[in-house]
């Protein structure tokens, strides 16, 4: 029953007002498409020795082609690994440069043993008339005792190409109220008594209090925030995903 309530209230904080329930999704469509790149001796014989990047990702129709180049930039950046060197280079031109900065590496080292390889996988999450939000889900592994993983997110207004932001969602004064319910939806997931200190649980914090991060994407039933591996914990903790539910915090909505 929760679900098909926060589906509900979804579906009417996140539509222009006065439209019917036929205009209530924009005419916007995706194709799931995939870019592969490898080392030139290939991956199929020995995935040990070559690097491959790899990325499913959704290509839209029916958007201003100046919002559609957005989307592809944002999602572009995302998948740079964080490399500052590829701001506004393509997915092509990161992909070419992971699998030559391997080729190098075994140039150098080629005693080496073990492959590099990079994958990310976008899914849409949502897409109304005011927010188009998708998941950005990578694996990697570039050598070390063990590779990494992430979680990001992509918010955009299809109408104007810009950030979709809690700003544009809810009424002013909302931080501290989601921070509260942030707070509870966290102890609950990692198993925190609501009056235990968040630092003594290896949780890090500013002065031992629960923050929301600006890692957050919207779904049908929530906000998701997202903490990455090392952002507030050691590696062995893992991520932690905290969901708020609309309807939790129906009364701050616009």
């Amino acid at each position: 029953m929760k679900n098909i309530v926060g589906v509900l209230l979804f579906a009417t904080i996140l539509v222009s007002c006065g439209k019917s329930d036929e205009d209530k999704r924009p005419d916007v469509s995706y194709e799931m498409k995939n870019f592969r790149i490898e080392s030139p001796t290939g991956c199929a014989s020995d995935t040990a020795q070559c690097a491959s990047y790899e990325v499913k990702y959704p290509e839209f129709s029916g958007l201003d082609s100046s919002v559609a180049k957005k989307i592809r930039r944002e999602l572009e950046a995302t998948v740079s690994m964080g490399n500052p060197e590829a701001v506004g280079k393509s997915m092509k031109q990161i992909g070419e440069e992971f699998v030559r900065d391997y080729d190098d590496f075994k140039k150098e080292m080629p005693e080496s043993s073990g492959g590099w390889y990079y994958n990310a996988d976008i899914s849409v999450e949502v897409v109304t008339d005011t927010l188009i939000s998708l998941t950005v889900a990578e694996d990697y592994f570039t050598g070390g005792a063990h590779g990494g993983s992430g979680t990001y997110f992509v918010n955009i207004n299809p109408k104007t190409g810009g950030e979709f932001t809690l700003d544009n969602l809810f009424k002013s004064g909302y931080q501290e109220p989601l921070t509260k319910i942030g707070d509870e939806v966290f102890r609950r997931v990692r198993e925190i008594p609501d009056t235990a200190s968040l630092n003594e649980n290896y949780f890090e914090f500013p002065d031992d209090k629960f923050q929301l991060n600006q890692n957050y994407g919207f779904r049908k039933d929530g906000i998701v925030f997202f903490y990455n591996s090392y952002e507030i914990a050691p590696y062995a903790a893992g991520p932690t995903e905290v969901l708020i539910p609309y309807e939790t915090i129906r009364e701050w909505i616009k």
